[in-house]
């Protein structure tokens, strides 16, 4: 599979989920996460290869930007060039709680990501993406630390994190197109 079809497929995804994660958002946010995500993938299906992800950040700006970018560049150098997806996606991972600094239980992405990545290094990538989900929903009942979040009612308690969905739905489009790995 090439980085294209990843890129297109989750572009696809991401327009029929975006109401949902800009609904999402604006319990816990600004209410744009789905639209930035739409917006940095426009860009990206339209990019040459091995630059998708790095058009995705440019057009998506933000922090969201840079952090789901990092996710991205991990994927499309794993897609383009058989780059290990493990290696990659931990420092992607490692990246995002230093720039965020944040960690896993601070109800954000990486509360996906973190799981995600220990379960893809020895189960594989349907492991990661049961383990992605188990943490995206253990957001909901999570205080935000970190973010918009941790200004709202309770830090947003009662509702999932948006970034934590989007990372399910990088890593089960990662597999609905047949990650070669």
């Amino acid at each position: 599979m090439s980085a294209d079809a990843f890129f297109r497929r989750l572009h696809a995804v991401v327009a029929d989920e975006a109401a949902r994660l800009n609904a999402l958002d604006a319990a816990v946010g600004d209410g744009d996460h789905g639209s930035t995500m739409l917006r940095g993938l426009t860009k990206a299906v339209s990019a040459p290869d091995n630059l998708r992800a790095k058009a995705f950040m440019r057009a998506s700006g933000g922090a969201s930007g840079t952090l789901f970018g990092l996710i991205l560049m991990a994927i499309e150098a794993h897609l383009e060039t058989g780059a290990d997806l493990h290696a990659g996606l931990a420092k992607a991972c490692e990246r995002i709680c230093d720039l965020g600094e944040v960690k896993a239980g601070d109800k954000s992405m990486v509360d996906a990501l973190y799981p995600a990545v220990e379960a893809l290094q020895n189960k594989g990538l349907a492991a990661s993406i049961d383990a992605a989900r188990v943490g995206r929903d253990g957001t909901k009942d999570l205080r935000a630390q970190r973010g918009r979040a941790q200004y709202v009612e309770d830090g947003g308690r009662g509702h999932l994190d948006p970034g934590s969905v989007s990372v399910v739905l990088i890593l089960e489009t990662l597999a609905e197109v047949g990650d070669p790995a």
